[in-house]
């Protein structure tokens, strides 16, 4: 039930490329470096560390490991030898690779130690008070992208952007797209509007720090707007299913990003009204859901939406769970 929250933390090598090659005295050789501190081999520092972070619970050792090499060495992640050879660090770095991987069997998340994460074609700063989204949102972006890869203009809203990772993914491939944020934790406005800028999208991308309630769904500046899109990924773990989560969600992970209450529902219910208030007719709203909830959401849309939202459909995602919905405003 929740391998799309529990699984290996993913990074691609696409994070590190930013990084450039680190010198040659203090990734090769051996010795001495230029300033006389002793080098130690890559592979007698990472001695013990496969084992140490098999014991904490972490899955993928050699991938995690990989990482945290690649990234104390300023090394491109495909550039680094899978069995490192001829790779060594020097003090500093091999003080960094020790307390990288001892926050790494704390069950910090890799992406909060390395400080940045892929999302499809972009590249975004982390923070430890913000979610990081699942390869599953991956699937849900290119469905939204795929439906409007043609459209000419797109004024579109989402409902809880965290780090910006999904509008701003769209905002990459559409340039036609024009994107509004609400979010209710304000390091996350901070970090996706920060974001935005690093992406140079911020023309097109404007985040409003706001807790959406009944009857307040949207800031003051926002009250009157309407858009042609909304999109959201928004809390649908049940409560009672907190103690299934692994230790990287609870302990790092920001929960009021996943608390749905007693039904995972209780946000989405929020966004059908504010649906309801500011889609244009015919306008669509896309959410990623648990894998339970798409044929709750059709009967809620029969039986409480009649005349306002539709049920158009349900996608599944790779692992074959029906977690995506699209509805529109009638």
């Amino acid at each position: 039930m929740f391998k799309y929250l529990t699984r290996s933390v993913r990074l691609t090598s696409r994070a590190l490329t930013h990084y450039n090659y680190a010198s040659s005295s203090s990734s090769s050789g051996s010795g001495k470096n230029s300033t006389g501190g002793q080098l130690v081999a890559v592979t007698k520092a990472m001695e013990g560390w496969s084992q140490k972070l098999q014991d904490a619970g972490v899955s993928d050792t050699e991938f995690n490991l990989k990482c945290i090499v690649s990234h104390v060495l300023k090394r491109k992640f495909n550039t680094v030898p899978d069995n490192f050879s001829q790779l060594h660090f020097d003090q500093k770095q091999l003080a960094d690779f020790e307390r990288f991987l001892e926050a790494r069997c704390a069950r910090m998340p890799l992406q909060h130690i390395i400080g940045e994460w892929d999302f499809l074609d972009i590249t975004l700063k982390t923070a430890p008070t913000v979610f990081i989204p699942r390869p599953e949102t991956e699937e849900f972006v290119r469905l939204v992208i795929e439906n409007y890869k043609n459209v000419k203009h797109v004024n579109m809203l989402e409902v809880g952007c965290g780090s910006g990772a999904m509008s701003l993914s769209i905002l990459h491939a559409l340039p036609r797209v024009e994107a509004t944020a609400i979010e209710r934790s304000k390091a996350a406005t901070v970090l996706a509007a920060e974001n935005a800028k690093l992406l140079g999208l911020q023309d097109r991308f404007q985040v409003h720090n706001h807790t959406m309630e009944e009857d307040q769904y949207m800031p003051e500046p926002l009250k009157d707007k309407k858009y042609d899109l909304i999109i959201s990924n928004p809390p649908y773990v049940k409560t009672e299913e907190f103690q299934f989560l692994h230790p990287e969600v609870v302990v790092y992970e920001n929960l009021n990003a996943l608390d749905g209450g007693s039904d995972g529902l209780r946000v989405a219910r929020l966004v059908f009204d504010l649906a309801c208030r500011h889609l244009h007719s015919g306008g669509k709203l896309w959410l990623e859901l648990g894998n339970e909830h798409p044929p709750l959401v059709k009967t809620i849309m029969h039986l409480k939406y009649e005349g306002r939202l539709n049920f158009v459909g349900s996608y599944y995602d790779q692992y074959k769970r029906e977690r995506f919905v699209q509805i529109e405003k009638v």
